[in-house]
């Protein structure tokens, strides 16, 4: 689980959160307009960014950014193997995410890039995963294929996810709860059977 308590964070002299509290266990999708602190609620969990208030999560932290952050000097399975994941399990993600193992990051396209951050991320086996808009890169074909691959991922290896989205069919496909944010508070917490890619679209126009 991860809680978030009386969280404050602010950029100059704007408020980005004030008193922010929550509960996160299992896929939690957050949803909202841009800028409303969503990548920053990320960062805040990861202690990447300063903040007032108290953050405790159960284990290792993965992050997924919204750029890959691969070493251009080096194959993506010798990134893989940077990041601490053993040859053999790097090379049988490498084809699980669809990338040859021997290609640089300056061959690969966006979505492929993004198939090998995806990759690292759950090959350090962490307890919670933190992820900033995944699926942005591939097409729908995809981009179907590699979200059914993450839930495999996630049923192999069960973590608390926490992802930024803008896609209202990945929240429904892919979380247990779909918090939606505005003015850096929850104005809509949908979860299990209730999370229903009409209804998210319904609440995100209206922000």
């Amino acid at each position: 689980m991860i809680t978030l308590d009386n969280i404050v964070k602010k950029y100059g002299d704007r408020s980005v959160y004030d008193g922010f509290c929550a509960n996160f266990e299992g896929a939690v999708a957050i949803l909202g307009k841009s800028g409303c602190g969503k990548t920053t609620l990320l960062n805040i969990v990861a202690g990447l960014t300063d903040y007032g208030g108290k953050v405790t999560k159960d284990g290792d932290i993965a992050y997924m950014f919204q750029q890959p952050r691969l070493i251009k000097n080096l194959t993506v399975l010798e990134n893989l193997e940077f990041a601490g994941a053993d040859r053999e399990s790097a090379k049988k993600m490498l084809e699980r995410v669809e990338v040859g193992e021997s290609l640089y990051p300056k061959q690969l396209s966006g979505g492929m890039a993004d198939r090998v951050a995806l990759a690292r991320a759950f090959l350090k086996n962490a307890g919670v995963l933190l992820m900033d808009e995944p699926f942005r890169g591939l097409d729908i074909g995809l981009k179907v294929r590699i979200m059914k691959l993450f839930c495999e991922l996630r049923s192999e290896h069960p973590c608390d996810v926490l992802f930024v989205t803008h896609s209202p069919l990945e929240a429904a496909r892919l979380a247990d709860r779909a918090a939606i944010i505005d003015g850096g508070k929850i104005v809509a917490d949908l979860r299990g059977e209730n999370i229903d890619e009409k209804e998210i679209e319904n609440v995100l126009v209206t922000l």
